[in-house]
């Protein structure tokens, strides 16, 4: 899961006197007016009121907005954070600083005020106790003039105090005073410091259990990933052996082929193919035949048709032929009957003998034509089936590798956009982290500046 944006809204301002922690790590608020010099209830009900506005004082995660806008898309989260939002932190912030520095103001007059109280208070201590002394000095004539010394250092009234006898006690209170109130000041910095390190950690902690949460949603979007990819890979591993065996299987049935037309003996015939680019036609038969295709010229059709043209010129021929041998009986018979007398035996014998040599040559030859005509045409027959045969397993082959062609393009295409929709991913992350880095060193800065 991957966080698109992060927006902060400030808090609540505190008021003037609230307690707050400057740069220096210092308490600026309102303090106690005073404590009493007896330590007694009243004392103590101030300092519990001033720790419990110290430690209500708001802490960095009421900076976090709790109202961000949440979409899925493509299982990604997109935190709709608008710039307005970011404007108003910045104001509010700016607005917080104002606050502080108003309130450090009037912590620094409050802290004047309070000097000016304990020195007024301390002198007309002085003046009462020195008045109160005087008639103990004016018998004995030792009255030191007073007005002389008037305007002498607090530091002499202090020693004319102990000389006196009753002033050690009020300058050990004086003293124990101060203590008192400079370890209720460090008391207060030191439990504010406490509870500003406590938010930061906390602050700290939720940011720590959000990146846990998106790493762990990150993983598991990558383990389901990965288990696609697996079952990708599985599918088409599968799909590779498929076209192995069948790739097998083709490679028998060859061999196979081959094997039978070598026991056959029987030779493929390669034809002209009628127009450029189209594959040569293919056609099985015997040696003999082969041998005869070869001495002509062009395709088997056109040899076909040569076979047969001669075939129709053989039986011409023999008909020619037939026609001249009823010719010469005839001849022969009407000149038997001419005035020179018949022939002899002799000679019909040897015409006889002739023309059958003649009649069973031509036999013989017709009777030939129509073998080699007849074998032709079963041989054209034969391979007029097997070129079907052929052409029909070749366009299953075809069309299985079209198929496998496709498939593979869109196998390509899916594993380019997973590659692609990885790498945007990537880069949302890794500028995701450059933001979050940013806001880590913005609230590094704005900790410090607390």
């Amino acid at each position: 899961m991957i966080i698109m944006g992060v927006s902060f809204c400030g808090t609540r301002m505190p008021n003037a006197l609230s307690p707050t922690i400057d740069n220096t790590g210092g308490v600026l608020g309102k303090m106690p007016p005073k404590l009493p010099l007896d330590g007694g209830p009243k004392a103590t009900e101030l300092f519990t009121r001033s720790f419990n506005a110290l430690r209500k004082m708001p802490s960095l995660t009421d900076c976090l907005d709790e109202k961000c806008a949440l979409e899925a898309k493509d299982g990604v989260l997109l935190v709709t954070a608008v710039s307005a939002a970011k404007k108003d932190a910045e104001a509010r912030l700016w607005a917080k600083r104002q606050a502080r520095a108003e309130a450090r103001e009037i912590r620094m007059r409050e802290l004047e005020r309070m000097q000016r109280e304990q020195e007024e208070n301390a002198d007309r201590q002085f003046d009462m106790l020195v008045a109160s002394t005087e008639p103990v000095w004016g018998p004995r004539g030792r009255a030191p003039p007073t007005t002389r010394h008037r305007p002498a250092s607090r530091r002499n009234s202090e020693d004319s105090l102990e000389d006196a006898g009753g002033g050690g006690s009020l300058r050990d209170i004086r003293a124990e005073l101060k203590d008192v109130e400079e370890r209720f000041r460090k008391a207060m910095i030191a439990n504010a410091q406490l509870d500003n390190d406590k938010a930061s950690q906390t602050y700290q902690l939720e940011l720590l259990k959000d990146r846990l949460e998106e790493l762990e949603e990150d993983n598991l979007q990558l383990k389901r990933e990965h288990r696609d990819k697996c079952r990708e890979h599985d599918q088409l591993k599968r799909l590779c052996q498929q076209l192995k065996d069948e790739l097998r299987l083709f490679k028998n049935e060859l061999e196979e082929r081959d094997r039978l037309i070598e026991e056959k003996g029987l030779v493929i015939v390669f034809a002209e193919p009628e127009e450029e680019g189209q594959p040569p036609k293919k056609a099985l038969i015997q040696a003999e035949n082969a041998r005869l295709l070869e001495g002509g010229d062009g395709s088997l059709d056109v040899r076909l048709s040569n076979f047969a043209k001669e075939r129709s010129e053989l039986q011409d021929q023999i008909s020619s032929l037939k026609l001249e041998l009823d010719e010469e009986r005839t001849r022969r018979r009407k000149s038997s009957g001419l005035p020179n007398g018949p022939l002899s035996d002799c000679d019909s014998d040897d015409l006889q003998r002739e023309a059958s040599k003649q009649l069973a040559d031509y036999k013989f030859r017709a009777q030939k034509s129509e073998q080699d005509v007849a074998t032709l045409q079963a041989t054209v027959a034969r391979l007029e089936s097997q070129v079907i045969r052929y052409k029909t397993a070749a366009e299953v082959s075809e069309q299985s590798e079209e198929a496998l062609k496709a498939e593979k393009r869109k196998l390509q295409r899916e594993a380019r956009e997973a590659q692609n929709r990885a790498d945007e991913l990537e880069t949302s992350n890794t500028h995701l982290l450059k933001r979050l880095d940013k806001l880590k060193n913005a609230k590094s800065a704005l900790l410090k500046e607390l």
